[in-house]
């Protein structure tokens, strides 16, 4: 398709995880990490009280001259070191000689990048215990509604379109989980100075450090200084990039089975489907979602290749690619919640599938009910054969049994036999298990 939209996010969803990392919104979390940095130090002796107080009451953009930045920018080149002067100018000439005092620029940048996925990740999490809550209702609504069941592509045995959900539902589950481990794992920054020995702060380092996260909300410092090691951020992507799989997988899922030939599910969207032809009716949403998982996913390769860091620092890396895997992330859930809120469950058109193979689908359950008469594998046969004989005559499973001498006894103490609702095993069970740990989670 083509691009027809200027907007940067496709959703209001999108649009709010994007200011999260907006240039205004890092530049506040900057002001924020100085002024929490030179409150320390004064408690601290290490600089005068009054500066520290001087960046703490001006640590607000309402104290950064947006235009004198982008002077700065083109001036100096470096990206700290413009926004450090653009500030430096509204602060008193006595205050600006102990700005960024032992600071490094790595340290300050990897902080303000933990806040902004911690918030992300945050708003991921809702959105995706959104969607969770509405699987768990499909699933609930729809624990005991019959279909068939396939593998490879084939119909395999019956079971329950809750049954079906509830694979969704774990699955999406497990995608929460692992984004709030990495939420719950990676609650601090870092202030270890240029190759991370606190050389500029001396004995005092480790504590200041730990001091300063504290002040920004943030957890205890790791032990070890990890500006040179980029591997919790590919853990991130990897969390995001999963749980983008598995909302392509549902979409993928309606996609297929919304198409004419089965006519299980349905948008109830009212799009148009065709300028030309005036009878279809896409599933729209369903597309969106595998599109974007797609997208989302990609976005994981150079994740993955900041691993490989030089040395004990370089800088190979672009928050812009964190910023645009967390915004499009927002978008497929979006669409996602979208998608499952207008979805229609056909439940007569999943019966008369299952009834197309006209009982083969029942094989297995019939095998096991004549094992006990003929012994697993001369039953195994027998159905075997019954199979390819209804199927060469255009029969169904239960006439080319009755013309069988050796099974008519047994369908006569058994009437239920080829009754597809009879075999579904614990569908409906699992599905309730199911739900109910996401109740309970969700308490």
């Amino acid at each position: 398709m083509l691009c027809l939209s200027d907007d940067p996010s496709a959703t209001p969803e999108g649009a709010a995880v994007r200011e999260i990392f907006s240039a205004r919104a890092s530049v506040a979390g900057i002001l924020a990490f100085e002024a929490a940095l030179a409150r320390v130090q004064a408690r601290r002796g290490l600089i005068p009280q009054a500066a520290a107080d001087d960046m703490a009451a001006k640590a607000d953009l309402r104290f950064f001259p947006e235009d004198e930045w982008a002077r700065h920018r083109a001036e100096v080149g470096h990206p700290l070191v413009a926004i450090l002067d653009t500030w430096r100018t509204q602060l008193a000439p006595e205050s600006r000689e102990w700005l960024h005092y032992g600071a490094t620029t790595a340290d300050l940048f990897n902080t303000v990048l933990v806040q902004q996925l911690q918030a992300a990740g945050a708003r991921l999490v809702s959105q995706m215990c959104g969607i969770e809550q509405r699987l768990a209702d499909i699933a609930a609504e729809h624990r005991a509604t019959p279909m068939v069941a396939r593998t490879l592509g084939r119909h395999a045995l019956p079971f329950t379109f809750g049954m079906k959900v509830a694979t969704w539902l774990a699955e999406h589950g497990r995608s929460i989980e692992r984004l709030q481990g990495w939420l719950a794992r990676y609650r601090t920054g870092i202030l270890s100075g240029a190759v991370g020995t606190y050389a500029s702060f001396g004995d005092v380092g480790p504590a200041i450090e730990r001091e300063v996260m504290a002040e920004l909300g943030l957890d205890a410092p790791e032990a070890v200084d990890w500006k040179g090691s980029r591997d919790r951020f590919a853990e991130f992507g990897c969390a995001v990039a999963l749980a983008a799989g598995t909302a392509g997988h549902i979409g993928q899922e309606i996609f297929l089975l919304c198409g004419d030939d089965l006519d299980e599910l349905r948008e109830a969207t009212g799009a148009v489907g065709s300028s030309t032809m005036p009878h279809k009716s896409n599933p729209s949403l369903s597309i969106e979602v595998v599109s974007r998982a797609r997208e989302v996913s990609a976005r994981l390769q150079p994740l993955l290749a900041w691993i490989g860091i030089v040395y004990e620092r370089d800088s190979a890396q672009h928050g812009e690619v964190l910023r645009d895997l967390c915004v499009g992330m927002a978008d497929l859930l979006a669409m996602l919640q979208r998608l499952l809120d207008v979805l229609v469950v056909m439940p007569r058109n999943m019966a008369a599938n299952l009834a197309r193979s006209q009982g083969l689908v029942l094989s297995e359950a019939i095998t096991f009910a004549l094992a006990g008469r003929l012994g697993k594998h001369s039953a195994h046969e027998k159905m075997k054969q019954l199979a390819r004989t209804a199927q060469a005559q255009g029969c169904s499973l239960q006439q080319a049994a009755l013309a069988d001498p050796t099974l008519a006894p047994l369908l006569a103490e058994t009437p239920g036999l080829f009754d597809a609702t009879s075999h579904l095993g614990q569908a409906a069970a699992i599905t309730d298990a199911a739900v109910a740990r996401v109740r309970q989670r969700q308490r």
